[in-house]
């Protein structure tokens, strides 16, 4: 047997004996390790055991199989194809935890994309998850659907404790026909929180089965609102569109107080602004030039080769390449959206138009006169303001109502005054919209009373109401501060009620002491009418005064600017948030069936209507809470 050599030859013996020392090429040590103190122990990575380790990982695999039977069986080893050597690959077991963590999320993508509840039973759904989490089983449609329900509660809950903390809230309301001719009724709530910020959600959207009359609307609405148990006194607005089954219905409302307060109907402005802008177009040089407009659009749309023609003309004039738009009768943004884009392409589409060999002599006469160019170029321009106008009043992150009239009497003073170089026809359309806005909105009468006018009072960017006259200012202000002071009286009484229902016949204060009562009684008789007037100094009206005078800057937005200067005006702080939680159009409920359309539609018209209801209420409301 050879010995090692001793003296530096040996240090030379072992250095050369451990470079040639066969490695580890088991697959168990991708799970174990020598320990450092006992090179006879292997170390469990895993579960951190010590096993006896005598050049042979029999005992080891058997340690992985039996106590860890989560490692995967052995596979060949890719990097020693030549070898029979095998290696084991680790994954952690799936626990109870992650599958519900895995469930929920497929939960909120079918309601949050607003997916058919059977995509969980898609091949190509379940083939994906089989990649993702091998370990995991999809649960079938039934157990999908029971989640949903029970996400749908929860989230309900929620809500319901979100909308009881309220001081105030407005609600919104439309009515939409499925594609399976069922017609559902939403409504929409809005408030402002404590922290002071503006919160919306949809309550419900019901199935409306009943004729569409204002007193069958205004019944679902006050369903509605009662399933939240509302209050009364909370419930300060309904917003609408115009129609006349509409305005019954807050005529309807007006006369239960018991249930409604002293609940306001308000016309959506989007709507109003919509009848407006309407009988401008109608005007009978406009109606022309829209209408030739319209055809010639119509004729790209229509034709394969004229479309290619144009984008031909497009890259050879270096002209953005856009497509015409075809507008909608019942949409002016439509309109408008069309003369924008047909005015931008007009060189490209006259040039497609002028090529005999592209367009046909009797297609030539399509394209607009110069006149009409010129006139669908300067309505384009006039109804732009209109349509920005539009957008803010429809943002629910913008308060909306309070800015209206303010917006309207900038639109009127700053874009349709009447200009000197104004073409006889544009001239026409500013009176038209001037008369339209003046009449529907009653700005000239406008009573101090309007709910327009006491929320821009309390919007702290139109607090001085510049667009009125000193003597109707005066009158709005007293408005506000007899409201002001009302809410509070009614707010003392309220908690007067509780304390009284929670005490039941104890008296809540203590009666003064004799000679304290006879000191206030002598107070109240020798008072002078200054130390009243001290007294009286936290009074709305003070409040109002002081709040005119702030020179507060406002640093992001008026809901901001409420925060911080809300314990100094307390009283008109309290009635900011009844008027400035109504939004000024119905876009939100109107947007609901936006959604509701990808929900209801022709692969899921047979929804039972509770569905509906639920996965509208998911969809809308997850992102909000």
């Amino acid at each position: 047997m050879l010995e090692p050599p001793v003296g530096e030859r040996s240090d030379l013996f072992h250095l050369i004996l451990n470079r040639y020392k066969m490695p580890k090429t088991s697959a168990v040590w991708e799970h174990f390790k020598l320990s450092e103190d006992d090179k006879t122990k292997a170390v469990c990575q895993i579960c951190d055991l010590k096993l006896a380790y005598h050049n042979s990982t029999t005992s080891l695999k058997n340690h992985l199989s039996s106590v860890h039977p989560q490692v995967s069986q052995p596979s060949t080893c890719s990097t020693k194809p030549k070898t029979s050597q095998q290696i084991l690959q680790f994954r952690k077991p799936l626990t109870e935890k992650r599958k519900r963590e895995i469930t929920d999320a497929i939960v909120e993508f079918v309601a949050m994309d607003m997916r058919p509840v059977n995509v969980v039973e898609g091949e190509g759904f379940r083939k994906l998850m089989k990649i993702m989490e091998p370990d995991y089983t999809v649960p079938n449609r039934s157990s999908i659907s029971n989640t949903l329900s029970l996400k749908y509660s929860d989230l309900r809950g929620q809500i319901y404790a979100l909308v009881e903390k309220a001081t105030a809230l407005s609600f919104t309301t439309d009515i939409w026909t499925s594609v399976s001719m069922e017609a559902y009724m939403a409504v929409t709530c809005h408030f402002i929180t404590q922290e002071w910020e503006l919160s919306a959600f949809v309550l419900e959207t019901k199935a409306f089965e009943s004729s569409h009359t204002g007193v069958n609307i205004a019944q679902q609405l006050g369903d509605a609102a009662d399933a939240f148990a509302i209050p009364n006194y909370k419930r300060i607005a309904v917003v609408h569109d115009n129609a006349s089954n509409m305005k019954l219905c807050t005529e309807t409302l007006n006369k239960e107080p018991e249930k409604w307060g002293t609940v306001q109907g308000v016309c959506c402005s989007g709507h109003t602004l919509q009848l407006c802008i309407n009988e401008a177009l109608k005007l009978d040089r406009i109606r022309r030039t829209v209408s030739a407009a319209r055809n010639l659009v119509g004729h790209f749309k229509k034709s394969a080769k004229a479309t290619a023609a144009l984008k031909e003309k497009q890259t050879q004039q270096n002209v953005v390449q856009h497509k015409l738009i075809q507008d909608v009768a019942t949409r002016w943004n439509s309109t408008y959206e069309m003369l924008n884009r047909l005015v931008e392409q007009r060189w490209p589409v006259t040039a497609v138009l002028s090529d005999p060999s592209i367009t046909k002599k009797g297609n030539r006469t399509l394209d607009l006169t110069g006149d009409q160019w010129k006139l669908a170029q300067e309505t384009s321009e006039l109804l732009g303001p209109l349509l920005t106008l539009t957008e803010l009043l429809s943002q629910e992150a913008n308060l909306s109502l309070s800015a209206t009239v303010p917006m309207l009497f900038n639109l009127k003073k700053r874009h349709l005054s009447p200009e000197e170089d104004d073409s006889p026809a544009i001239r026409e359309m500013k009176n038209t919209l001037v008369k339209e806005i003046d009449s529907r909105w009653e700005l000239l009468n406008l009573e101090p009373t309007s709910i327009y006018l006491l929320s821009s009072a309390l919007d702290v960017r139109f607090k001085h109401l510049k667009f009125l006259e000193d003597e109707k200012k005066d009158l709005v202000y007293i408005e506000v501060v007899r409201l002001a002071e009302h809410l509070h009286q009614q707010q003392i009484v309220r908690k007067g009620e509780e304390l009284s229902a929670s005490h039941g016949e104890e008296e809540t204060d203590a009666p003064p002491p004799p000679a304290k009562k006879k000191q206030q009684e002598i107070s109240m008789l020798m008072q002078a009418d200054d130390e009243e007037e001290e007294e009286r100094g936290d009074s709305a009206k003070t409040e109002m005064e002081q709040y005119l005078r702030d020179a507060t800057k406002l640093q992001s937005g008026p809901l901001a600017w409420w925060k911080q200067n809300s314990d100094r005006y307390p009283k008109l702080a309290f009635a900011a948030k009844h008027l400035l939680c109504v939004p000024a159009t119905s876009t939100p409920s109107e947007r609901i069936f936006s959604k509701a359309g990808y929900i209801v539609n022709k692969t899921r018209s047979s929804l039972l209507p509770e569905n509906v209801d639920k996965l509208i209420f998911l969809a809308h409301n997850m992102k909000r809470v």
